[in-house]
């Protein structure tokens, strides 16, 4: 039975590769909801493995044998097999973890550098808002020395008026745009956070285990209070990463990417001709 569950163990680890890589490579994957579908039901199946292996470990502690034709030392070889291929699915997960571990961080530096390029940005659009606003204290100052009485010269005023008016809604606009997509990409970031603070835990939860199942597999009393607590280490476990995959299904329906609502924005070129 423990092989079965590291075999699925093992085609779960490739399915998440497989989802991982997709999420990276299409925004669009259609298959992406059969992966999810097939990690649930393959951690379902596990679940329903361990808990029925668990119920016969109880049933083993008042019934009789239910292999009184095994020896002791087959079935401690069964055992040392059992607990050697769960010992290598930890170890596949421990790699995996460490990972995603490193993928995060390179998020997290890619997170940076975009909320600098934001923050340069956000700059220049004031910069630009305070030109135009002296721009357009120019041009009025302008329509007030030469009269009302000129017409031609107040049309071009108002026309200035009406441009600079127009900048100042795109930049407005621009403006507002930018600040939306620096508050996603802090929440991102602090979702980055999130993530490896709960990988971290899930790793030393592993080491741990590691740990436990070598000083198992190492000790000369199989005793079966042992066994049923090991086995409800792994029910934890893999009922950690169905809710681990549950969110992460959660959070990737909440992708977006913002564009900026004032359109394109010259720095090189001024706004309006004195």
């Amino acid at each position: 039975m423990f092989l079965g569950v590291a075999a699925n163990t093992k085609l779960l680890l490739k399915l998440v590769e497989d989802h991982r890589d997709a999420c990276w490579k299409e925004k669009n994957d259609g298959r992406r909801m059969l992966r999810v579908a097939t990690m649930m039901t393959i951690l379902d199946n596990i679940r329903g493995r361990i808990q029925k292996c668990q119920s016969l470990g109880r049933k083993g502690t008042t019934g009789p044998d239910p292999s009184p034709t095994e020896s002791p030392d087959e079935e401690k070889a069964r055992l040392k097999r059992e607990l050697a291929s769960s010992l290598a699915a930890r170890k596949s997960l421990q790699a995996m973890c460490s990972s995603l571990g490193k993928e995060k961080e390179i998020m997290a530096a890619e997170l940076s550098r975009k909320t600098q390029e934001l923050t340069g940005m956000e700059e220049l659009i004031g910069d630009l808002r305070a030109q135009n606003e002296a721009l357009l204290e120019r041009a009025r100052f302008c329509a007030i020395e030469h009269g009302e009485g000129e017409k031609s010269g107040g049309g071009r005023v108002r026309e200035l008026e009406e441009r600079n008016r127009v900048l100042s809604d795109e930049l407005l606009k621009s403006l507002d745009a930018y600040r939306t997509m620096k508050r996603k990409f802090r929440a991102a970031h602090e979702e980055n956070e999130s993530v490896r603070a709960t990988l971290d835990e899930i790793r030393r939860k592993i080491v741990g285990s590691l740990g436990r199942i070598k000083g198992f597999k190492e000790g000369d009393d199989d005793s079966e209070v042992d066994v049923r607590e090991e086995i409800s280490e792994l029910e934890g476990m893999f009922e950690c990463f169905r809710m681990m995959v549950e969110k992460h299904e959660v959070k990737q329906g909440d992708c977006g990417v913002v564009e900026p609502k004032g359109g394109n924005i010259s720095a090189r070129r001024p706004s309006v001709v004195a």
